[in-house]
């Protein structure tokens, strides 16, 4: 048995898009027998899957990501072959803050973007606490804009795990819609309504919706007193 090497070349003073370096860079990285299906998954990742039920072999994935896209395709699959089908409800928050990566945490545009679609796939509170932990690996205590960011996405997630379908911000006051059959505990709401202090009840008009005075306070404060007043609804 011999080992046998591969030789790439490529013309003299050509520089390589950042395509073909990401190419390479997954051979580099897959190497043991057998890896060439992890090529193969990769290569589809990096280039985009394209037209699955055409002929076109390249497309727009790497806009959304991979496992995204997957996502996207199995509930569009199963909403054309499951009758009464109902895909996952995502709640819509309209808060008077936002957050972002700002350019001196991380410059490069295609890594802001990874990251970016990492905060935009968090599903549970172990997804977040792991990308917390990424981030200041990666590049260092997190910035109070990318921590509100993350606020807003562990917001997203408890207003999942509740059934919330609105929460938007007006003038000191959070109103909290919920769908019609929520998984929130009776006995939790009403203790959180009494340990409030009048800051927190629902609306007479619309028994499903909820409203929280928040006050004049600053961002954080807001983010934190948001999380917490749900949190302790999710249990």
């Amino acid at each position: 048995d011999r080992l046998a090497h591969a030789y790439l070349f490529y013309p003299d003073g050509r520089a390589l898009s950042e395509l073909a370096m990401k190419r390479l860079q997954i051979i580099s990285d897959f190497t043991e027998l057998g890896s060439g299906f992890k090529i193969a998954m990769k290569d589809l990742e990096v280039r985009g899957a394209g037209n699955l039920l055409g002929r076109e072999q390249s497309g727009d994935i790497y806009s959304v990501g991979f496992d995204l896209y997957l996502k996207l395709l199995d509930d569009a699959v199963a909403r054309l072959s499951q009758e009464g089908y109902e895909g996952e409800e995502e709640p819509y928050l309209e808060l008077e803050y936002s957050g972002f990566i700002p350019e001196e945490y991380i410059s490069q545009q295609a890594v802001k973007m990874e990251i970016y679609k990492k905060i935009a796939g968090i599903l549970s509170q172990d997804d977040l606490e792991s990308l917390y932990r990424e981030l200041e690996d990666r590049f260092g205590p997190v910035p109070g804009e990318v921590s509100s960011l993350l606020a807003l996405a562990e917001i997203r997630v408890l207003c999942k795990k509740l059934s919330i379908a609105t929460l938007k911000e007006r003038k000191g006051f959070v109103t909290v819609e919920f769908m019609k059959v929520a998984k929130v505990s009776v006995e939790r709401l009403l203790r959180l309504m009494k340990e409030s202090g009048q800051k927190i009840k629902l609306d007479p008009a619309r028994p499903n919706v909820l409203m929280i005075a928040t006050g004049p306070i600053g961002l954080k404060e807001k983010s934190e007193f948001i999380r917490e007043k749900l949190a302790a609804l999710a249990g």
